[in-house]
């Protein structure tokens, strides 16, 4: 197979003895069905998620898995809690080794995927790709979110409460 093989759709899984021999290249649509993870930080809202995996033996007899991933999904905004539309893409590098003592040998640029099985499955690859390349936190734009913040004082500070003091009774007491 060349570079312009057709891909096939997303398999359950591949064995891994057999897919970087045979070139393998599965590309298309992957529902929130396809993981297990993922879907847990996801609130309802859109979810696409469109992926590219080519299986190939590399650079010094490495099994390598290249492709990309985008996607769009919706998390909350840890501001405001409403959803959140996030755009998420990331170019895929990644050398299948055994443990992490290989992990350690490979070049820079090219991530471990650490595997003892034979039995890869494409979806969980795509899967830590998308979870590596979600934000720490995600917020609405200020304008966009949909709480009233606290106005700020002159100097900037947050406009304190009038409440009294929670030690102003200990005061008393020690009269």
């Amino acid at each position: 197979m060349n570079d312009s093989a057709l891909f096939e759709p997303f398999p359950h899984y591949v064995d891994a003895r057999k897919v970087f021999s045979q070139k393998g290249n599965f590309s298309g649509e992957l529902g929130k069905e396809k993981f297990d993870r993922l879907p847990s930080l996801l609130v309802e809202g859109v979810f696409s998620v469109n992926a590219e995996l080519r299986f190939s033996i590399g650079d010094r007899g490495r099994r390598m898995i290249e492709g990309n991933v985008d996607a769009k999904v919706s998390v909350a905004c840890q501001r405001c809690l409403k959803p959140l539309e996030l755009t998420l893409a990331d170019d895929i590098r990644l050398a299948l080794v055994q443990d992490e003592e290989a992990a350690e040998k490979l070049d820079n640029g090219i991530d471990p995927w650490i595997e003892a099985e034979y039995r890869l499955n494409p979806a969980q690859i795509v899967e830590e790709q998308l979870l590596l390349s979600m934000p720490l936190a995600a917020y609405h734009d200020e304008k966009e979110c949909q709480i009233e913040l606290p106005a700020p004082k002159a100097n900037g500070a947050l406009a304190a409460k009038q409440d009294p003091s929670p030690f102003a009774i200990l005061k008393e007491l020690k009269k």
